[in-house]
């Protein structure tokens, strides 16, 4: 998403990529204006803001055959895409393998030492000890990134197996990644979005949410690994948090559009 995009812009977008996720069209009531660029805007200033968003790619403006249909471009939906895709990465099979990364680096090349612990910490590998990290995911791409970042091929070593001490996935789980800290972000966020404010309430209070609402979801998607559905502690609330933040997007797009059956099985374009 480009970041001069007001808070409003984007939460409109979220809300519009939610709505038609089974659809490429929808009709744009005009009282999406009080959620939508600029909160709280009249028509034509909302017309105006959508122009914007069309010069930059982000949407198709309506034909003249409807005024009322708007379309994301694909530029549009690969921008509101997270890095990420939670879903996604939650129904994702395993086979039943993990990748432990091992790295020795001289304890005096510091800044070489936290720059490949960023490198594997981005990638979302959790830290088991001292040099070593794991992830359930196959690390090609990984290991032409991190390779890169020194000369000595001895340095960095990446193994593919199960442990052979008796230990389980949850227990590599555990030792890797810190759930209590993940589940507590994600109870935050949970906080906010139970109390998302109501259509009608001033544009101040609805700033204020929607900027609490993305840094909470931001912040604990930062922490979470995304693991596989079934390497998921029984209490992890990442799930949870997921399904609420998507049922809010859903559910304020569909107060906000009102697209007939028709509109839903066009095709795409």
């Amino acid at each position: 998403m480009p970041r001069n995009l007001r808070l409003e812009t984007r939460f409109f977008l979220e809300c519009l990529a939610e709505a038609s996720l089974d659809a490429t069209e929808l009709l744009l009531r005009r009282s999406f204006s009080k959620l939508a660029p600029g909160h709280g805007c009249g028509d034509d200033n909302f017309e105006r803001k959508l122009r914007i968003l069309a010069r930059r790619g982000i949407i198709d403006l309506p034909r003249a055959t409807d005024r009322r249909i708007i379309r994301l471009t694909e530029h549009g939906r690969q921008s509101i895409v997270p890095a990420v895709d939670p879903d996604q990465q939650w129904g994702r099979s395993w086979d039943g393998i993990w990748r432990f990364v091992l790295f020795d680096v001289a304890e005096h090349d510091r800044k070489l030492r936290d720059r490949l612990r960023r490198e594997l910490a981005a990638t979302r590998l959790g830290y088991l000890q001292g040099s070593v990290w794991v992830s359930p995911d196959p690390l090609a791409g990984l290991r032409r990134t991190i390779s890169s970042l020194t000369a000595d091929p001895e340095a960095l070593l990446l193994i593919e197996g199960r442990p052979c001490a008796g230990e389980r996935d949850a227990d590599i789980v555990a030792g890797a990644w810190n759930f209590a800290r993940i589940n507590e972000a994600y109870r935050r966020y949970l906080f906010v979005h139970d109390n998302i404010p109501s259509p009608s309430d001033s544009p101040e209070l609805w700033r204020l949410w929607l900027a609490a609402e993305r840094e909470g979801w931001q912040e604990a998607a930062a922490i979470d690994p995304f693991l596989p559905a079934c390497l998921l502690p029984s209490d992890y609330l990442g799930c949870k948090a997921g399904r609420a933040r998507r049922k809010a997007l859903r559910t304020l797009a569909a107060h906000y559009f009102a697209a007939p059956a028709a509109a839903h099985r066009s095709p795409s374009p």
